[in-house]
């Protein structure tokens, strides 16, 4: 023990402790969002806010009824647009990022997170196309 050389030693635990405390938020946060099959979404979108996290031009190509569009890339800066007290049900292209935007709206607090499995890839219910 009489040669280590205690900074680099701390320093080591210290990197440790940081890369461990990244995978367990990470990893926490990937908890908090539920997928939900397109029966179950349909059944519960209208409890919260519905929000399509596409770009405009695929939004406009054919949405779910009633809901809103907030572009992932813009997300941050819409934050006010959502209600902290009430669920969020979210639509993406094939559901890859709603769990980018899950881990955004956590990050800044929002909780009951629930997403459209499969994206509107899956939704077989008719679409609304803005004209």
């Amino acid at each position: 023990m009489e040669n280590i050389h205690w900074p680099t030693f701390f320093l080591i635990v210290l990197l440790g402790a940081i890369v461990f405390l990244i995978i367990y938020s990470r990893r926490a946060m990937k908890k908090n969002i539920t997928f939900l099959k397109e029966h179950e979404f349909a059944s519960v979108m209208r409890k919260g806010q519905l929000i399509d996290i596409r770009k405009k031009d695929e939004f406009d190509g054919g949405h779910i009824n009633g809901s809103r569009n907030i572009p992932l890339g813009v997300l941050t800066r819409s934050l006010t647009k959502l209600r902290g007290d009430q669920p969020i049900y979210l639509v993406c292209a094939d559901g890859k990022q709603s769990k980018r935007a899950t881990m955004l709206l956590i990050s800044k607090n929002f909780a009951n997170i629930y997403a459209l499995e499969g994206g509107i890839a899956t939704w077989s219910k008719p679409l609304k196309i803005k004209k």
